[in-house]
This record gives C-alpha cells, sequence and structure tokens, in this order.
C-alpha cells in the first residue's frame, strides 16, 4: 500500500511538472499574437474610405465647438464597424474639448444604463447604484459637460438591443434632446447596428424621428481581395 501511494506521488509530480513545462514554453509560429484579438487596432484602416469620409464630415463640427451631426452606421458582423469609430475616437482624443464613449448596448440595452455609463465616463467614478433617479442622472452629466465646455460623442453600438427592450427612442430623443434641457450642452450621437432586418428609422417614435436626421453610412461584407489584403497587411 505504502509503494502504491508513493508511485501515486510520483505520477502527479511527473504530471504537474509536464503542465508547468507545457505552459512556460513560449516558442510559437507567431511573433505577435495580438494581431489575431478580436478588439486589435490596425496603424491603417484599410478598404473603408468612403464610409471613414462620411463618419469624419460628420464629426468635423466638435472640432469648431458645434454639436456634430449624427451617423447611422449598419452592416453585417464583421464589416468594420466598430473599428471605423474607436478608430475616429482615437484621433479625436488629441482635442481637449472633446470627449468620446463608445457604449455596447448588448450589455447597457436601457437608457438609465446608458447614461449611467455617460456618468462614469464624464466623472470618472461610477454612480450611485442605488436611490439616484434618471432625471438627476442626466442633469448631472449635461451640467458637468457644460461646465466643462466639452463636446460629448456617443457611439452606441449594437443599437438594436436597445430596440429589442423598447428602450431606443428614450435614449436617442434624451441625448437629441439635451440642448434643450441644458442650455449649452453638445452631445453627438452614433448609432451602429448589425442586425440586418432591423429598420432603425421606421420603429422609431415620431418625437425622435423629428429631431434624428442622421448621414447613413453602410458597410458591406468584405471582398475575398481585400481580406487577402488585410491579413498580408497583418503577416507583414
Amino acid at each position: 500500500m505504502q509503494s502504491l501511494n508513493s508511485h501515486k506521488s510520483e505520477v502527479k509530480v511527473m504530471k504537474d511538472s509536464a503542465s508547468r513545462d507545457m505552459l512556460s514554453w513560449d516558442e510559437s509560429v507567431f511573433r505577435d499574437e495580438q494581431l489575431f484579438e478580436v478588439d486589435h487596432m490596425p496603424e491603417k484602416f484599410v478598404h473603408r474610405e468612403n464610409q471613414m469620409n462620411t463618419f469624419t464630415f460628420a464629426l468635423r463640427p466638435a472640432i469648431r465647438k458645434s454639436r456634430p451631426l449624427s451617423v447611422y452606421a449598419q452592416g453585417p458582423p464583421g464589416t468594420g464597424k466598430t473599428t471605423a469609430v474607436k478608430f475616429l475616437f482615437d484621433e479625436l482624443e488629441f482635442y481637449p474639448k472633446i470627449k468620446t464613449v463608445q457604449i455596447n448596448c448588448q450589455v447597457d440595452s436601457t437608457r438609465y444604463s446608458v447614461f449611467s455609463r455617460l456618468f462614469e465616463s464624464v466623472f470618472s467614478y461610477e454612480p450611485p447604484s442605488s436611490g439616484i433617479s434618471f432625471k438627476k442622472l442626466f442633469r448631472q452629466v449635461t451640467e458637468r459637460i457644460v461646465e466643462d465646455d466639452e463636446t460629448l460623442i456617443v457611439a452606441l453600438d449594437d443599437v438594436n438591443y436597445l430596440f429589442y427592450e423598447k428602450e431606443a427612442s428614450d435614449t436617442l430623443y434624451s441625448l437629441l434632446r439635451a440642448h434643450e434641457v441644458q442650455q449649452g450642452a453638445r452631445i453627438g450621437v452614433i448609432i451602429i447596428s448589425s442586425d440586418p432586418a432591423l429598420e432603425a428609422m421606421s420603429r422609431l417614435d415620431a418625437r425622435v424621428q423629428s429631431v434624428f436626421r442622421p448621414e447613413e453610412v453602410y458597410f458591406p461584407p468584405y471582398g475575398f481581395a481585400e481580406i487577402l489584403d488585410i491579413l498580408g497587411t497583418r503577416v507583414k
């Protein structure tokens, strides 16, 4: 019995050692595995020049301390919509009076949770977990951007989830009418949808349709040659 236990202990030590050796083995055929990550940001964003031009045209007023135009970006998953917004937001970081916030509506699918994210971005800390009304949350966010003389640009990624939860109209209305509640508030809105069956504009309330006149941008699937070019760049 003692011999059997000793043998089991030796086997366990050997297995543990093998696991450690495998985990510590640092050789790979890939020089940089980060290039395969979903959130990888390329140095150059290619084959989306027309879409980027539309985004740039819509957001340029923010640089002049004016409210930017709204944008509605749509297209199947994996066509560069989120990357396009991230790419532009990275460039806007060089402008001190512009604050950008990209919100994943698959995670934050209500008006309250969207404004909680905005609060967190504006104040650099989370709002109280309970006891604060939406009205107060909204007022604090808008007052702060006016006080700081900032333009807030909000990208609602996967906005289709706001529509699924019937929260899209209320959320957009609050964002687009912010300047009427808080004089001087400058908020630009980008909505991004990956649901080809979603007819976003027709599903919005009339009160939102009257003020939401976005620049529409379509992201088609990449062609074979485009995919080959993108992968070729990563290989290099």
